[in-house]
């Protein structure tokens, strides 16, 4: 799957916790995409050093560095040093957040450096990807997280930008339509702007082009789609791209393991017609 020996990326969904899951990487080479996660990414750096970008910044983060993402907001990843990096992932639905930590959880920084919760959440990692005793696992984790969620989150998200609302029309009719082609043209009008103010101000809003983000909807769709046991030829037409071989390569770009091997990895691989 990698050119270098040396990296290895795999999912899990977490047992015992609906809507949690778990992800480990080592990775050198691989860069990733601009991706989106639907829930929350709450992780901890294990070894090594990661740029990425998030909300129009570059951020770097080190061992003992957490990496707290809010949901749908896009981001990219790469190595800093040499030796690449190892990181744990936590990807908790935003009900599973909720039910963890309480409504309107929302983390203002993306990297924290606190060597106490980042030992505490990679020990819990370790534990529940075991998991060979539930209850301690799943409580160690719970724990973890909720520890974060009250040192570093917050439970009242920023205030949008009023400007910015003119896009939630845009967004619902991108999320609406990701199975079908959509036109720069299309977009403006449905924000009120002409096409080069849109595409300005859009990737101003979301850091992102409007090309850029309907790729990261439309490899969102696909996991999703994928994590139901749907085919992913099925899946690759119904989140819009052109064929399966056009979605392996924007799902390996932005997750790492191609539409098969996430299935296998959680266990939804379609049973064979």
């Amino acid at each position: 799957m990698f050119e270098h020996p040396g990296e290895f990326v795999t999912f899990r969904p977490a047992p015992f916790l609906p809507g949690v899951e778990l992800y480990t990487a080592r990775l050198i080479e691989h860069a990733f995409s601009a991706h989106v996660h639907e829930g929350f990414s709450v992780g901890v750096i294990a070894s090594g050093v990661e740029r990425f970008r998030y909300r129009g910044s570059g951020h770097i983060a080190d061992p003992a560095t957490l990496v707290l993402l809010n949901p749908d907001e896009p981001h990219t990843g790469e190595a800093a040093s040499e030796g690449g990096w190892r990181y744990h992932m936590v990807y908790l639905q935003p009900a599973a957040m909720s039910a963890i930590a309480g409504p309107q959880v929302y983390f203002p920084q993306a990297t924290i450096k606190d060597a106490a919760l980042a030992h505490a959440l990679s020990t819990a990692f370790v534990r529940m990807w075991q998991a060979d005793e539930p209850l301690a696992a799943q409580t160690a984790l719970t724990d973890a997280i909720l520890g974060i969620a009250e040192r570093h989150g917050r439970h009242a998200r920023r205030v949008a930008d009023p400007a910015a609302l003119r896009f939630d029309r845009v967004v619902d009719y991108i999320e609406a339509h990701l199975d079908q082609a959509l036109d720069l043209e299309q977009l403006a009008a449905i924000a009120g702007l002409s096409m080069h103010h849109f595409a300005r101000a859009f990737a101003n809003h979301f850091h992102l082009s409007p090309h850029r983000y309907v790729q990261a909807r439309r490899v969102l769709r696909a996991k999703q789609l994928l994590a139901g046991a749907q085919r992913p030829l099925d899946v690759a037409l119904d989140a819009g791209f052109t064929d399966q071989s056009h979605l392996t390569r924007w799902f390996r770009q932005a997750y790492g393991v191609t539409p098969a091997e996430y299935q296998a990895q959680i266990g939804t691989r379609p049973a064979r017609r």
